[in-house]
Order: C-alpha cells, then structure tokens, then sequence
C-alpha cells in the first residue's frame, strides 16, 4: 500500500487488511509450509501464490466419473483455492457413497453438479448431502440454476420443518462467479 494512503486513512476509504499489507508474505509462506507438509498419501495439486489457497488429493479420493460429478469436484475446489483462498483436502472415499466430497475451515463439503437438474432432483442431492456439514451446488451453464436452488431449499425445509428435522439439511453454498456463496444456514 502506498505510504500516503497508509499514514492518511481517516482521509481514504481504503482499508489495510493482510491480503493487502505486508502481512501478506506471512500468509502465503505458512500456507506454503502447510502445503508442503502432506506426506506421500496426498497429491499435492494446487498452490495459489497470490492468495496461498491451495488443494490437495488423497490417494484414496475416488472422484465420480457419472455426469460430470468428478470434474465438478475439482472445478469447485480449485475455485475455492484460487479465489477463496481456502486449503482444500479432498478425503479418502474407498467404495462408500457416505463420505463428504473434501474439507476445509474445519468442516466436511459435498458438492452437487446441478447444470441439467430440476427442483426435485435438487431436493435429492440435499437429502444426500447431509453426510456433510455443507453443501456446495455448482452449475458451470449459462442458466437460472439459482432460481431451481432456492426453491428445492424451500420446499425440503418446509418438508422438514413439519416434521421437526430441519437440523438435518447441511448449511448450503453455491459458486457464483468463482466465490462462495452462503444460500442458508442452520
């Protein structure tokens, strides 16, 4: 940041946050150490100097080869790295489809590919998530996907509500733009 702007803030509406002081160097060389301390289980995939997001892969990480499933999986988590700034762990999935998709900010994530999914099927994925602490619905088509989103939320919620298990539904995301997006929360 210029000196300038730094000694005359009551007069600028910048703010110096640790992206964009000298912080910075400190953020990214810890990131850096905990990137490179994975051991042979993990692939270490991706490392973002700018923001020190980063994701790796277990070696036990299956990633879904139907419908788009896997790709999407590393569409999301190299997003949630790069413009996030998150440090993505994809898990160990042997065989069982009740495992979250990766982790990071010290919760479980699944993410649901929604670009040919209607209300119902979207209600579907909900119900599925909850092996997760949240759930990321991602669509990579130029489409009303955020219209279909809210209305399965509503209408699982509505559903849950009268039978008092709305604690079960994951607190739900979506990526708009490359950033995380927070639709509702438990």
């Amino acid at each position: 940041m210029p000196y300038w702007i730094a000694e005359n803030k009551k007069y600028t509406d910048i703010s110096a946050s640790a992206l964009n002081s000298a912080e910075k160097a400190k953020i990214i060389a810890a990131a850096r150490k905990s990137f490179n301390a994975y051991g042979p289980d993990w692939k270490k995939a991706y490392f973002d100097e700018r923001s020190g997001g980063y994701y790796v892969v277990h070696r036990l990480h299956q990633f879904s080869r139907t419908g788009g499933g896997g790709a999407a999986e590393l569409a999301v988590g190299e997003m949630l790295a790069k413009y996030n700034g998150k440090q993505v762990e994809f898990l160990p999935k042997s065989g069982g489809r009740n495992r979250a998709d990766f982790q990071f900010d010290g919760m479980k994530w699944d993410v649901k590919l929604i670009n040919t999914a209607n209300t119902e099927t979207i209600r579907k994925y909900i119900k599925n998530a909850r092996k997760a602490d949240c759930a990321i619905f991602y669509w990579d088509k130029e489409s009303a996907k955020l219209e279909d989103l809210h209305s399965a939320v509503n209408k699982e919620m509505s559903r849950l509500s009268k039978e008092n298990r709305v604690n079960e539904i994951p607190d739900i995301y979506y990526m708009q733009n490359g950033l995380l997006r927070l639709l509702w929360k438990k």
